[in-house]
């Protein structure tokens, strides 16, 4: 049952933050004086109690001395440059000392390359909760991702939708919040890759929200253009449409221009906006220096109700799911032009390894000409059945003969380099398989074996889980 205090417009996350457990906030890049007055405000507010800042000491007490605020010395972490910035920054993260971060003065590249392998999740997204009197009479709703999903497929969306959940529940006390998957058109056009993975989406099954999809932005927000045009025929079209609480939009672009269009609206007092990045093991909060001092507050009160709460959450939740002790095997193959490196895993740990050298005009995505050493290398090593096969090919028929419940599709590069280190859910590469996923591979790591256990475990952490995409 959620608990969490109902939402009645976006300017009350500070007066609800002020009333929970202050929280403590690092400021990676703590030396101007707008992120210090930022951060003194909302300390006065009750919101925070302690603020660490990280970046050149010198520098930070020149600010300090600028804005008068009382910052105790040991909170104060010297930092030469951004990088040393970001790993201390991390280091506070890693060790439990803080409940927020927020970016300050540096590079955004350089403290998300730090950030990413934190990651808890399998997307890291924004959402932003916003008001606005010409928009759905002004209610709180949420808006997802203005500014960090740059590829939207259906493993993305999947994950925006159960953040910007997340964030509903916990901040905004909606129990089974009503999703809306925007776009131009409600009919499935071929060529409008929004339409058919709107549909798609809200086909799948949810436990803990309403989603519907595809919606024109009125439909979604408005009840009036509901009347007018028509419930749309679409899966829960009678709960949504005209009633959502978020907002899913098809890409950045058009999330970002409407972001931009609300935080137009907010400079003439016609809505408020906060935002929170979640997806790492604490609220982390990106601003724009352009933002008004009403949404930076906002922003951090959203973060620190967030933390505050989850925390409440973990003292009170149930433990961890048993995990199954029946021995599950793992093939895991990475092949070159030259080589196959492969292992195989019982549960999570490492049964044995082996490397083949390939046949001369072998393209590397083919095991054609090592099937049969490679199964060779399973019966020496007393293995009769696989759980999963992982690799970089097609092999499917290459290992028919072997008992499979489930198949794993890892190509050999990364396409973005803002992915986590670990497992990632990809979808739309196939319908032939039962589940899909792909990882990124360290460098000088032969193959990505060691958390294909997690994959097919529901007790392991969240960002190792599979559904079955390609047939949600």
């Amino acid at each position: 049952m959620n608990n969490s205090e109902p939402l009645e417009v976006v300017s009350d996350l500070v007066d609800i933050a002020g009333r929970l457990t202050s929280t403590t906030v690092v400021v990676a890049g703590g030396e101007r004086v707008e992120d210090l007055k930022l951060v003194e405000a909302a300390q006065d507010h009750g919101i925070i109690d302690r603020i660490i800042l990280v970046g050149n000491k010198q520098k930070i007490a020149q600010s300090i001395e600028a804005t008068g605020i009382t910052i105790d010395p040991k909170d104060i972490v010297h930092a030469e440059d951004d990088d040393h910035t970001a790993a201390a920054t991390v280091e506070l993260i890693e060790n439990n000392v803080v409940d927020i971060v927020l970016k300050g003065n540096i590079s955004t590249p350089v403290i998300n390359r730090y950030m990413l392998p934190m990651a808890m999740r399998t997307t890291v997204s924004l959402a932003s909760i916003f008001d606005a009197a010409p928009i759905a009479n002004g209610r709180p709703m949420i808006l997802t991702d203005a500014g960090v999903t740059t590829v939207c497929n259906f493993g993305r969306l999947t994950d925006l939708i159960t953040n910007a959940v997340d964030v509903a529940q916990v901040v905004m006390g909606i129990e089974r919040p009503r999703v809306a998957l925007l776009s131009a058109n409600e009919k499935q056009i071929p060529s409008l890759a929004s339409t058919w993975l709107g549909l798609e989406l809200a086909e799948r099954t949810w436990e803990n929200a309403v989603v519907c999809g595809p919606l024109s932005f009125d439909l979604a927000t408005d009840p009036g253009s509901v009347e007018i045009k028509g419930m749309p025929e679409l899966p829960n079209a009678a709960e949504v449409a005209g009633r959502a609480d978020i907002l899913v939009c098809p890409g950045i672009d058009s999330a970002n221009i409407l972001y931009k269009a609300i935080a137009s609206m907010a400079k003439y007092g016609e809505a408020s906006i906060a935002g929170i990045t979640i997806g790492f093991p604490v609220p982390y909060i990106i601003l724009s220096r352009s933002d008004p001092m009403e949404t930076r507050l906002q922003s951090i009160a959203l973060c620190s109700i967030y933390a505050s709460r989850k925390s409440e959450r973990k003292k009170t939740a149930p433990g961890p799911a048993p995990v199954p002790t029946e021995a599950e095997n793992i093939l895991t193959l990475k092949p070159d032009d030259k080589t196959v490196k492969g292992a195989v895993y019982s549960n999570e740990l490492c049964i044995f390894e082996f490397e083949a050298a390939r046949k001369s005009g072998i393209e590397t995505g083919q095991l054609t000409d090592l099937i049969p050493e490679i199964k060779k290398e399973l019966e020496r090593n007393g293995v009769s059945s696989l759980k999963a096969v992982a690799g970089t090919m097609n092999i499917t028929e290459d290992f028919s003969g072997i008992e499979q419940n489930r198949l794993y599709l890892i190509p050999d590069a990364m396409e973005s380099a803002d992915l986590p280190p670990m497992l990632k859910l990809l979808s739309g590469l196939s319908k032939n398989y039962s589940a899909l996923a792909y990882f990124s591979v360290d460098e000088g790591a032969p193959f990505t074996g060691p958390h294909a256990y997690s994959l097919l475990n529901a007790a392991g952490p969240p960002r190792y889980r599979l559904g079955n995409l390609s047939n949600p």
